[in-house]
């Protein structure tokens, strides 16, 4: 009877696990977002070897990925000196180093699309990352009404999105996490 039990009680769990996955990854499908990894490693194969490893040693960046200090590491510097390519490899790296315990979110804002520089597609590809790596997260889309009742059809808003980003960035239960967002700052 003990067996039956912990068998059904894994099976349960399992279950709904799987059914979590299935709807995280059809959520994702709605959300359409556009291939940040391409882009981000498109990026990559621009680095020169040995580049942008000083960042690693900054105290700042240090404290940051530490979480002990700054919730927000700022980088500024003139078009073109290399920004994009210092935070294609601080994904890269983060993913790398942190993957087991932290969630990873990035977007490239794109200057030559202007689709890929507006609040909407930011917002859009940040979700169905955190979505990817942490599908419990789809709590946060089934309390939008909209998705709820519509899934695949949902036609997302700004405010929609936001109040899930800010759902998922207050959730308690949730693990800590980076957010990286490349070039917010060149754009009205």
């Amino acid at each position: 009877m003990y067996y039956l039990l912990k068998y059904m009680l894994q099976w349960s769990i399992t279950n709904n696990r799987n059914s979590e996955f299935q709807e995280s990854t059809e959520c994702r499908k709605s959300l359409k977002p556009s291939d940040c990894e391409s882009y981000r490693d498109e990026l990559l194969l621009r680095r020169h070897e040995n580049t942008c490893l000083w960042v690693l040693d900054d105290v700042r960046y240090r404290s940051w990925v530490k979480h002990d200090g700054q919730a927000i590491l700022w980088i500024i510097g003139i078009p073109g000196c290399g920004k994009s390519i210092l935070s294609s490899f601080l994904t890269k790296e983060i993913i790398q180093s942190k993957a087991d315990q932290l969630f990873m979110a990035y977007f490239f804002c794109d200057d030559k699309d202007e689709r890929l520089r507006t609040a909407q597609a930011i917002l859009v590809n940040l979700l169905s990352q955190l979505l990817q790596q942490v599908p419990d997260f789809i709590e946060h889309f089934l309390a939008e009404h909209e998705y709820a009742t519509k899934k695949e059809n949902t036609i997302w808003t700004i405010g929609m999105l936001w109040r899930i980003f800010e759902r998922i960035m207050n959730d308690t239960n949730a693990r800590q996490g980076y957010i990286l967002i490349d070039a917010l700052g060149i754009y009205p």
